[in-house]
This record gives C-alpha cells, sequence and structure tokens, in this order.
C-alpha cells in the first residue's frame, strides 16, 4: 500500500493540515486546462520541460491544478488527495497549487511567473501519479532504491553531525549512515530493510563489514524504524546521544533544508520532491545546501525518476 500523509508521524501531530487541505480543495479555483485562456502555459511549458512526459501530465485528468485565496504552506503546493469535488469521492487526484505563481493578464489569459517552479511541481506531480497509481514502479527499482539510500543518508546524517559531531568518530558516522540508509528503506520505501539485498545497499554505502552491522542489527528494536520519532530515539539510543530528539532532527533539517523539505523525513513522494527541486533549480529549497551534502546521489536520483517518468507516463 503507497503511504500518504495522514500515515506520518509529522502529519499527525499537526490537526490544522487537514483543515487548510480541506478548505484549498474546497474553495480554490480548478483552472481549465483545455480553454484557451491557459494556452500560453501550455506552450511554455511544451518550451521548457525537462521530457516529453511533463505535457502529458499536465493534460492529466489526475492532475488538477488550482489557485486559492489563500496558498497552502511550502510542504504542500503537490500532494495527492480524494477528489472531494468529483462524482467519484474515492478517486484520487494530484493537485497542485499554482496560487503563487498564475495570475491572469489584462488579455483575461493565464500566465505563469515562475516557469522554472511550475515544471518543479509538474515532475513530483508525475512521481505522485506513479506512486499512487503502483508503487511498486518505484519501490522495486534497485538502482533507485540504492541512489534514494544513499542520497538521504548522507543528509540525515549531515543532520546528526550538525548536532553531535559524530564525525570526529568515525566509526560512529558509518554506523549512523547505515542507519539512516536502511530507515530510508524500511519506512519511505515500506521495503523489508533486513533482507540481504537491502542490507547490502545500506552496509555497501556506509562501508560496514557484515560482522559490524550484525552488531548494530542485534541493536534494533521492533518498531525502530516505523516512524522519524522511533527513529530518532533509534539513533540517540544506539549512538549514545542523548540531545538527538525528534525535535532537534526536524528543527536541523527545515533550517538547512528548507520547510518545503520536512515530509522528506517520512514520505518518498516528499522525499522525491526534494531532490528533483534542488536539481531543477528553482529554489524552492535550499538546494545549495542540499547538493552539497548529498551529491551526485541527487542528481542521479532525479535522472532516474526523469528515466522512469519517460517509459510510463
Amino acid at each position: 500500500m503507497p503511504k500518504n500523509y495522514s500515515n506520518t508521524y509529522l502529519y499527525g501531530k499537526y490537526p490544522e493540515y487537514d483543515k487548510a487541505l480541506f478548505k484549498f480543495i474546497m474553495d480554490g479555483e480548478v483552472i481549465n486546462k483545455d480553454a484557451k485562456d491557459f494556452e500560453g502555459i501550455l506552450y511554455e511549458v511544451k518550451r521548457r520541460q525537462t521530457i516529453p512526459a511533463l505535457t502529458k501530465v499536465l493534460k492529466s485528468d489526475v492532475v488538477i491544478l488550482m489557485t486559492a485565496p489563500i496558498s497552502l504552506p511550502r510542504q504542500f503546493k503537490v500532494f495527492c488527495a480524494k477528489d472531494l469535488r468529483g462524482s467519484s469521492k474515492k478517486e484520487l487526484k494530484v493537485y497542485i497549487d499554482c496560487t503563487d505563481i498564475f495570475s491572469k493578464n489584462k488579455e483575461g489569459n493565464w500566465v505563469c511567473k515562475e516557469i522554472d517552479q511550475f515544471i518543479s511541481h509538474l515532475i513530483s506531480a508525475m512521481v505522485n501519479v506513479i506512486y499512487y497509481k503502483d508503487e511498486k514502479v518505484l519501490m522495486n527499482h534497485t538502482q533507485l532504491t540504492s541512489l534514494g539510500a544513499a542520497a538521504f543518508s548522507s543528509l540525515m546524517t549531515h543532520i546528526v553531525d550538525y548536532v553531535a559531531k559524530i564525525s570526529s568518530t568515525p566509526k560512529n558516522k558509518s554506523y549512523c549512515q547505515y542507519l539512516c540508509a536502511k530507515y530510508y528503506i524500511a519506512n519511505l520505501l515500506g521495503k523489508d530493510e533486513s533482507t540481504d539485498g537491502n542490507s547490502n545497499i545500506a552496509r555497501k554505502f556506509a562501508g560496514l563489514s557484515e560482522r559490524e552491522s550484525d552488531i548494530i542489527d542485534m541493536q534494533l528494536e521492533e518498531h525502530s524504524f516505523d516512524n522519524i520519532k522511533f527513529f530518532a530515539e533509534t539513533l540517540s539510543r544506539i549512538l549514545r546521544v542523548s540531545k538527538l530528539t525528534v525535535d532537534v532532527i526536524v528543527e536541523r533539517w527545515m533550517y538547512l533544508y528548507g520547510v518545503s523539505s520536512v515530509f522528506a523525513l517520512e514520505l518518498f513522494p516528499a522525499f522525491s520532491e526534494m531532490m528533483t527541486n534542488c536539481y531543477v533549480g528553482a529554489y524552492l529549497n535550499n538546494q545549495k545546501t542540499i547538493e552539497k551534502v548529498a551529491g551526485t546521489s541527487m542528481v542521479e536520483f532525479t535522472k532516474e525518476i526523469l528515466k522512469i517518468g519517460t517509459g510510463v507516463v
């Protein structure tokens, strides 16, 4: 089963998120993508798109463009939810909040003042469409798993090192990298992190021997990877860093990588968006820091996402 925002620890902490998304869907203006007043934006997308599949994403009935009196928080510019206004209220749609980047000109036509941001949103929408239609296309992709685990592990280990200076003890840093890669595989991908293949991915990235990884695995508990709170407690216990709490991790993550990236801690579409937004370079997150920390893993991850999208959409 694909995971949604409601399945994450962080979303559950803030009930106002539900209210904001509900109000946006119910009160927002749906943009008619087939109307003449939208032709200018369609032309811009065709001219600037990263891959031809983005035009298909834009034209898809599953993808809904909306503007509203109040724009959504930066974390939810692209999200998947039930079509509360449609004839089939159980059908999932991918919504893009265009409030801040779309407007009408004096001729009454829609114009986009930030086309690179819109391209970023379309890539994110493409990933959401694929993920919620058949998540196995993404979850069972071995290369994408390895690249994502490497990028996430680098980003999270950087946070831990920022808080606890673990890089001064190389083994501690390797242990952290291993645990972070396993958390990504278990939590964001929903896969069994203990299988030989997935353990090898985490062990190879961290540079650990099988014996060393076995010692760490013996310290794991049943719910160590269930959510970001339990994982923070796991890191704190195994690495012996008492000040490493979930609140500290979330605060540092948002500070270093951007508020829009917070759900990348628990949800694959949000993590993919963090990577692809950085790659496109529209400054939707702290892309310079992300690129510096995640390195080539971010670039290769995004290229793989675009390749998959080209073949699937």
